[in-house]
């Protein structure tokens, strides 16, 4: 009897971040700037791995555990690249524009004028 009542909670557990999971991939998709987009991925790897602890528990596997484990580093040496990068070609944007700014000559200070 508790195993049945055990069973439909991690089923409806899955359903929940299933259903958070797809929330968090229109976010990801429609995300206005490029912060949410890695925040949106970042949770959904998040969830994924609950979800594969959760059907490790329902399948009694503890080796699928081992495979949650190995997606958790993948996502997260995932969204350190993605970023990296993201931070390297803004880097290079910046300079580029800051090229494009001329600077103003050096003010020289005007003599004879005290100011009180």
């Amino acid at each position: 009897m508790i195993d049945t009542v055990y069973n439909w909670l991690f089923i409806a557990a899955l359903c929940v971040l299933g259903l958070t999971t797809f929330a968090y991939l229109l976010r990801t998709i429609i995300g206005p700037t490029f912060f949410d987009s890695i925040l949106g991925v970042n949770n959904i790897s998040t969830l994924v791995i609950n979800m594969i602890c959760i059907v490790a528990v329902l399948q009694g596997e503890s080796y699928i555990v081992d495979v949650a484990l190995i997606y958790a580093m993948l996502g997260f040496v995932t969204v350190v690249i993605v970023c990296k990068a993201y931070l390297r070609s803004h880097r290079i944007h910046r300079t580029n524009e800051f090229e494009h700014i001329k600077h103003p000559k050096h003010i020289t200070h005007v003599e004879g004028g005290t100011h009180d």
